[in-house]
């Protein structure tokens, strides 16, 4: 080889072997000498982050498990009152299911042993996303005593005119899945006591033996009624009050 065919060659970007200067592949290695040897590396990285994606998408849900402990965020709203029927709406922002506890009311209109029986016993767990629950309203009066409460209740009404103050709660236990128990509180208005009381009159008339169970003897005592409501406090709105 001369000089002026070593002047006349330069080596391969890929091999080093000699090729002549300006050439665009090489004969050793046939790679490209210009943009095009680039193309060969971006595929290859291109095909790495395709497995990689693919990987993760297998595996992500496996890993996330292993690092997420699953958990509830439980609470109730929309409290509605049909006779002595009353609705309520269960809302689980998290991604394990909630327990409901007992309700209970806290009221000067209705005895503290008043019972609030869940329908079902399966509408106790509260799942992730909404659910309608209901419950029955069973007051400690007796037809001629739920008939005068009644009245009172409408009394109130009348003397408010347009405006309905708060007079009663209901107060429901939500335990989460992570152990923490909340007391929900829920309103009941005069309108609502009225509609309580009203239904309760119409339903004793119909009961041959009152009894404790069925609510037809009059008020229930302290004892019999009042919970302990300790702990975390979550209100109409959905604020934890201590």
């Amino acid at each position: 080889m001369d000089e002026e065919e070593a002047s006349e060659q330069a080596p391969c970007l890929e091999c080093k072997q000699p090729i002549p200067e300006g050439a665009s592949l090489c004969c050793h290695c046939h790679s490209y000498q210009n943009w095009r040897r680039y193309l060969s590396l971006s595929n290859i990285t291109l095909a790495l982050l395709t497995a990689l994606i693919s990987v993760l998408g297998v595996a992500g849900p496996s890993i996330y498990k292993l690092v997420h402990k699953p958990r509830s965020d439980a609470y109730l709203v929309n409290l509605a009152v049909d006779g002595t029927r009353i609705r309520v709406t269960a809302i689980n922002w998290g991604d394990a299911p909630a327990v409901l506890g007992e309700a209970f009311v806290d009221s000067e209109y209705l005895a503290p042993a008043t019972k609030v029986r869940l329908r079902s016993d399966g509408a106790a767990l509260l799942p992730p996303g909404t659910s309608l629950i209901s419950f029955d309203v069973i007051p400690l009066l007796d037809e001629g005593q739920s008939y005068a409460a009644s009245l009172d209740a409408m009394t109130r009404m009348l003397a408010q005119k347009k405006k309905v103050e708060e007079v009663s709660k209901i107060r429901f236990r939500v335990m989460q899945s992570d152990g923490v128990e909340q007391i929900n509180d829920l309103r009941l208005t005069d309108s609502d006591l009225f509609q309580v009381f009203r239904a309760n009159a119409d339903r004793c008339s119909g009961v041959a033996k009152p009894n404790f169970d069925n609510g037809c003897i009059g008020p229930g005592d302290e004892k019999h009624g009042r919970y302990d409501v300790s702990g975390p406090r979550l209100t109409d709105d959905n604020k934890i009050v201590d």
